[in-house]
């Protein structure tokens, strides 16, 4: 909001204020990420290079089986060739892993509905099983 402040003290109308009254920089409860603490599965950019490139060719394979005929697979195979050899891993996949664990973190605060498959193209309950554990 005002960049990095260097000074402890601020200059009010009254006098000076110490500035953690006026300013408290953002922490991790404030945005909510005390909630997601719990949650057992880490998010996409808490991963390190081994757990991406793990979860990109179980996915892969995954994907493959829970949608044989869809022409995606070429694409997502296409996608994770070379990663060992780069040393990378395609954002697209972490944009497929932050759906997966937004699809369960929402599930485990409303309940699924009868067995009424709902949400997403990843609310399989497969795909929960690629999620990476804390």
């Amino acid at each position: 909001m005002f960049g990095k402040v260097f000074v402890s003290y601020i200059r009010t109308r009254i006098g000076f204020k110490p500035l953690s009254t006026i300013y408290t920089p953002s922490s991790s409860s404030s945005h909510g990420f005390g909630k997601e603490a719990c949650f057992p599965y880490k998010k996409w950019h808490e991963l390190d290079m081994l757990q991406k490139q793990e979860f990109i060719q179980r996915f892969v394979k995954n994907y493959r089986h829970q949608y044989p005929s869809s022409k995606t697979n070429v694409s997502l195979k296409g996608l994770s060739i070379g990663m060992d050899e780069h040393n990378d891993s395609p954002s697209v996949f972490g944009i497929f892993y932050n759906d997966i664990w937004k699809s369960f973190k929402s599930e485990q605060r409303e309940p699924a509905n009868d067995g009424i498959r709902t949400g997403n193209r990843f609310s399989h309950p497969r795909f929960k099983q690629l999620l990476i554990q804390r």
